[in-house]
């Protein structure tokens, strides 16, 4: 902790450090709450992060985006929620006048803190994950004025299902852990469904569909719900900002926000995607933002939740078979627990991608949307 307090000592504060608490949460950077204790007698509370360089290598394009991003949603991104420190987290200058520190023990920013706010993992109520949806709907059409080529592309092909697979089957070859042949089960259920992995891509890369500045990780925990009001007030964890397609983040919704067990659940049995949130989170999100989406972007919606379960279930599989070099892990054969989770659930949605279809036609015709995800062919249908 005093290696910690010295570098907080390295960005502007206000007062004297009085506490530095270890938050346990997310699985790529480090994070720290910190109180200081001014000569006026304020209390006051930032967040410390050191950056996990092995996922972002660049770290001046990380923080250029993240300011970037802050910036421009700091008077457009208005949430159903209201904070007196706005919707996003801004960073806090070096004493040097810079955006980030950097020593030997790593790369770190100071943020902004939130308070009387808390947030989920899974929506409690399905009222809470209609203002998900209509929180990230926001955020997306607020970003839709923000120049794109202004944003770099941190983590190249992040949300790329079929650039994904391909990657695994590089670390299948690789084997370099030794555990291939106790996950071929799995393999072949990915193999089996290849493609389907390509859909959001393969529109993306020939113009069908347009390329916007989105989140690119819309798990329900990165909004933070007003204690008091419940509303939404926030949206964190910007490091994903970068060009992609809106199909990604809400399909990565409704992987988490939809799924009825825990993301390393043991007992598959209690896998299952819960129809009734479906609807609530796209109501708020196509009200949102709905309006902005072109015809084919609405059409390929149905396919989205499939692709970026599917795309998880891949990054889970490849990280174990690799050794667990990417995610954090608290127990041996996390990894292979979340990515059995995943596959379960994209195995469910596939069931349910009729009623899906149905969902999201209800919706487009009462927002007066110009889209038809009925008539597709059946042999479009997964699996077939």
């Amino acid at each position: 902790m005093n290696d910690v307090k010295n570098v907080i000592n390295q960005f502007v504060i206000h007062g004297d450090i009085t506490s530095i608490e270890q938050i346990n949460k997310g699985y790529i950077n480090s994070t720290y709450r910190v109180e200081t204790f001014s000569k006026n007698k304020h209390v006051h509370k930032y967040l410390l992060q050191r950056i996990n360089t092995n996922v972002f290598p660049d770290v001046a394009a990380l923080i250029n985006n993240f300011q970037l991003t802050t910036e421009h949603l700091r008077d457009r991104l208005e949430m159903p929620g209201y904070h007196r420190c706005g919707s996003v987290q801004l960073l806090r200058s070096t004493k040097d006048c810079k955006l980030y520190y950097a020593d030997e023990s790593g790369a770190w920013r100071l943020m902004s803190y939130f308070d009387n706010v808390y947030s989920l993992d899974i929506p409690d109520t399905p009222e809470v994950f209609y203002y998900a949806g209509v929180s990230f709907g926001r955020f997306m059409k607020a970003m839709s004025s923000l120049d794109a080529s202004k944003i770099k592309e941190v983590i190249p092909n992040f949300h790329n299902t079929k650039s994904r697979y391909l990657d695994l089957e590089a670390s299948i070859t690789r084997n370099a852990a030794g555990r291939v042949a106790e996950v071929a089960s799995e393999i072949a259920f990915i193999r089996a469904r290849s493609d389907l992995f390509g859909k959001i891509s393969e529109a993306l890369e020939s113009g069908k569909i347009p390329t916007r500045i989105c989140h690119n990780d819309c798990n329900l925990n990165n909004i933070l719900f007003d204690k008091d009001t419940h509303l939404p007030v926030a949206i964190i964890d910007l490091d994903t900002v970068m060009p992609s397609s809106p199909l990604y983040d809400f399909g990565d919704s409704m992987r988490i926000g939809t799924n009825t067990a825990k993301d390393d659940e043991k007992d598959l049995t209690k896998v299952s995607c819960n129809l009734e949130l479906y609807e609530k989170y796209a109501q708020g999100y196509l009200e949102a933002c709905g309006d902005i989406l072109t015809k084919e972007e609405l059409e390929l919606l149905p396919y989205a939740s499939l692709i970026i379960t599917a795309e998880d279930g891949i990054r889970f599989l490849m990280d174990h078979i690799d050794g667990d070099t990417y995610y954090r892990i608290s127990y041996p054969g996390q990894n292979l627990d979340r990515s059995r989770t995943q596959l379960k659930l994209f195995e469910d949605m596939e069931k349910k991608l009729p009623e899906i279809r149905k969902i999201l036609q209800k919706i487009y015709d009462n927002l007066g949307l110009d889209a038809n995800v009925l008539s597709e062919n059946k042999n479009m249908e997964v699996g077939v």
